[in-house]
């Protein structure tokens, strides 16, 4: 579908709306154009569902699936019901990029101000996952009624990055009711990353903030991302919503500014709870500050509670900044240099003195090299230095030094 086309299913009396299902044994791909399930104006009963099953799925220049229950116009009043929900189940990837016209590229599901009824729920099945360029997903009310929930299983990786001009690319979960509650997001993947602003985001306005639960084996937040729940948009109360991050790594920049927070305005700060096996450049502070941070904070009200499950780290992390200055000679430890091990040794040579005599306290020294040092090997087989174009002698095995120090070589021939 292309430029403006539009496939949809609403009701605009009493009855529910039919759904719109898309089966394709190969790829479904909309260019500027939307697949629509609405619960019009004046309208009462619930709108269908959006029902995407593929191999691919493309959402390009502002294309978009989306289920609304519309509120009042000057001849209808408001719409009752729950908006439908929109299910993807796609065998390979998902694609969603741009916007057009001021129109970004997504999926939707909302309830419009003064309507009643509940927010439809997202669902994405696939193998691989991509929002971009300021694309979103987002599941919201405006009027009375809950926010649906946002969940993503991308069977290989799953990568939110960028922003457009007016957008920024992210799940969106969101309450803007006095009395509904937020939704949820729920990610799953063994690789996820959130790069160039992507964003997490569960907030309520006044309610508590919804819950973001994300599983993987890596986690990657770069240049500015967030994860985020927060309560009080409107400065009012709410509980901070909480965040579970079950990840085998996180990984983070400290000077880009990438945050973890569960925050409140008045209320009680949310949970932040990390189980990982290392945990790299973030960690928690009271309060966000211009590194990567780990926040549960409330602006008037009491912080809420990080817990981080993982082992220590730290050591590897100083190591990277307490580097020595000095550089190790390359090209003497694997050019020129070998291991001598004495157990390979045949036989023994001991220096008695001149005559078969022990030395006498005034005798010369017979050797040059007093005891306790270690002299090069010269030979005809070992070159004084290793220049581009000779063979390379790769090291056999790691071997302990008298001192205790480690060295990468190799024995002797």
């Amino acid at each position: 579908m292309r430029d403006g086309a539009q496939l949809s299913a609403s009701t605009f009396g009493q009855g529910n709306a039919g759904n719109v299902t898309v089966n394709a044994l190969d790829a479904v791909s909309l260019t500027n154009a939307n697949i629509l399930s609405t619960v019009e104006a004046g309208g009462v009963g619930k709108g269908g569902n959006i029902n995407i099953n593929a191999a691919t799925l493309s959402l390009i220049d502002g294309a978009q699936l989306l289920t609304i229950t519309r509120g009042a116009t000057a001849t209808q009043p408001a719409g009752r019901g729950n908006a439908g929900d929109v299910n993807v189940k796609v065998t390979r990837e998902v694609d969603i990029a741009g916007q057009k016209n001021g129109f970004l590229s997504g999926i939707r599901s909302f309830v419009e101000p003064g309507t009643v009824g509940n927010g439809g729920n997202i669902t994405i099945d696939s193998g691989s996952f991509s929002l971009r360029d300021g694309a979103q997903l987002s599941a919201s009310t405006f009027g009375q009624g809950n926010a649906g929930n946002i969940t993503v299983n991308a069977a290989a990786n799953l990568t939110i990055s960028g922003k457009s001009s007016d957008y920024i690319s992210g799940l969106y979960v969101n309450s803007q009711s006095p009395t509904g509650t937020t939704g949820d997001i729920i990610v799953t993947s063994p690789r996820v990353t959130l790069d160039s602003s992507g964003i997490l985001n569960a907030q309520s306005a006044s309610g508590n903030g919804g819950n973001i639960n994300l599983q993987s084996d890596l986690l990657l937040v770069r240049r500015g991302s967030l994860i985020s729940t927060t309560a009080g948009t409107a400065q009012k109360g709410g509980d901070g919503g909480n965040i579970a991050i079950n990840s085998k790594f996180l990984i983070a920049i400290p000077e880009e500014n990438s945050d973890i927070t569960a925050n409140a305005f008045t209320g009680k700060g949310g949970s932040v709870r990390i189980n990982t096996q290392g945990i790299f450049g973030t960690q928690f502070r009271p309060q966000l500050t211009p590194e990567s941070d780990i926040t549960a904070s409330s602006t008037f009200g009491v912080s809420g509670i990080v817990n981080i499950n993982a082992p220590d780290t730290s050591f590897l992390q100083n190591s990277f900044t307490q580097l020595p200055q000095n550089l190790i000679n390359t090209n003497a430890l694997i050019a020129n240099s070998c291991i001598a091990r004495t157990k390979k040794q045949q036989g023994t040579f001991n220096i008695t003195g001149p005559g078969g005599l022990p030395n006498r306290p005034l005798d010369a020294s017979v050797s040059s090299y007093p005891t306790g040092t270690v002299r090069n090997v010269q030979g005809n087989s070992i070159s004084s230095s290793w220049h581009k174009g000779n063979p390379i002698v790769e090291p056999q095995a790691i071997y302990k030094l008298p001192n205790g120090h480690l060295v990468l070589s190799r024995e002797c021939s």
